[in-house]
């Protein structure tokens, strides 16, 4: 069965992308435009890693992030934030891989198997 990944950012072309990439390369990915959406469908989609945009309206990565660790389930998942930030600015307080934008093909497909490994 192939690894899933949930990729959540505002930017619907930056969606896309990503998750051609990853199917191409063998994973499920799923995308979501808003934080909110996502934690309501965390259980649904059940990922094995995430890939959060930091800088989203509403609720933004940092935020996200927040309530997701608050859940026991979701403690131990996987994220890698991506932005476009200094990554200085975005790796205080998180316990992320923070994959800066914009990012190439195959900085992408690295990061997530060095992650979750491969599909």
């Amino acid at each position: 069965m192939p690894k899933r990944i949930l990729v959540v950012d505002d930017l619907q072309y930056l969606r896309e992308v990503q998750v051609m990439l990853l199917n191409e390369a063998g994973y499920t990915a799923t995308a979501i435009g808003t934080a909110s959406e996502a934690l309501d469908r965390l259980t649904e989609i059940s990922p094995d890693l995430i890939l959060l945009d930091v800088s989203m309206p509403g609720m933004d990565g940092r935020q996200f992030l927040a309530r997701l660790r608050e859940a026991p389930q979701w403690k131990a998942l996987p994220v890698i934030l991506t932005t476009g930030r200094l990554i200085d600015d975005v790796a205080r307080d998180t316990d992320c891989d923070i994959l800066a934008k914009p990012f190439t093909e195959s900085a992408l497909l690295d990061y997530v198997r060095r992650v979750i490994g491969e599909a």
